[in-house]
């Protein structure tokens, strides 16, 4: 069962061509204060926003720095011109968190030491261009086609840590006592928080990866595609979905038989996370589905 904003009956009509059919907004704890992915429905955008994971105790009023990245971006899409290409909406967004921190007066901290810095990434549909966007690892279906932009970074922690947890196991310890202290996570504490060197940084090489973090995205990490030919199906997403498919429903289905059978995700679905005790995920999620009008089945409300 999806436990936050779930409305698939609604059918609100966002643009023209196309109508939101399905939304939903879930923290891992089961507590909305703590998400930290966010969502965005205007008339000219509709975005999916991933704050990314703090790896420092610092707080931004009480926030951690993953939550108020994702709110201060679903702010600022509200304030972004309706035919801004994507590169000026990147902008306006980089913008926006360097605000946040000239605000806090940590603008040179966060220069120096990028693992303080509030971070996240984003996918975006623009209605005017008729374009996909993004930065960083959300992903989207267009009618049948899965698009994501994963990390190679990732791929190598989520693989450290797979390894290390399956050497606890191997020494005796229980899944259940890896949930309540992930020493896998712990073991590669330090490399997720070093990779944050490799933001928005091309000299890194194979590691470095694109991010809203309030200094400038090259035009490389940023992710531009016109729509597809008779697109009549957009379903935009956060990594919080393993397996995303063309409708909530199976898309929860299966989230919930991964986390039955591999609650630490290292086995089946190898992550940097897993699901903690008394959580009801292991990462928070964010799902829109936006649907053709000619194609829906659901009632049309005129502009």
């Amino acid at each position: 069962m999806v436990e936050r904003q779930q409305d698939a009956s609604t059918h609100q009509v966002i643009s023209s061509v196309y109508e939101i059919e399905e939304q939903a907004l879930v923290s891992k704890t089961g507590n909305d204060e703590t998400c930290e992915d966010a969502i965005y429905i205007g008339s000219s955008f509709v975005a999916v926003i991933d704050g990314a994971t703090s790896k420092t105790e610092r707080k931004w009023n009480g926030k951690t720095g993953g939550r108020i990245a994702a709110l201060t971006l679903q702010d600022a899409f509200a304030h972004l011109s309706p035919d801004a290409t994507a590169r000026e909406a990147v902008d306006l967004l980089t913008s926006a968190i360097k605000r946040l921190y000239e605000e806090y007066e940590v603008l040179d901290i966060v220069q120096a030491d990028p693992v303080q810095r509030a971070t996240a990434c984003f996918l975006a549909v623009s209605f005017s261009r008729k374009e996909i966007w993004s930065v960083g690892d959300c992903q989207c279906l267009l009618n049948q086609e899965l698009v994501q932009n994963n990390k190679d970074i990732d791929t190598i922690t989520a693989n450290a840590r797979s390894l290390f947890l399956a050497a606890e196991i191997a020494q005796g310890k229980t899944i259940e006592e890896l949930r309540e202290h992930d020493t896998g996570r712990e073991f590669i504490l330090p490399l997720l928080a070093h990779q944050t060197l490799f933001q928005n940084n091309p000299a890194a090489g194979q590691y470095w990866f694109p991010v809203i973090d309030g200094f400038p995205v090259p035009d490389e990490g940023i992710f531009v595609r016109q729509f597809p030919t008779d697109l009549h199906t957009i379903v935009l997403a956060s990594d919080g979905y393993p397996y995303l498919r063309e409708t909530l429903e199976v898309s929860e289905q299966l989230l919930q038989e991964l986390l039955r059978e591999d609650p630490l995700l290292f086995r089946r679905y190898r992550a940097t996370k897993g699901m903690k005790q008394g959580n009801i995920s292991f990462d928070d999620r964010a799902y829109v589905k936006l649907k053709g009008r000619e194609a829906s089945s659901g009632p049309c409300v005129s502009e």
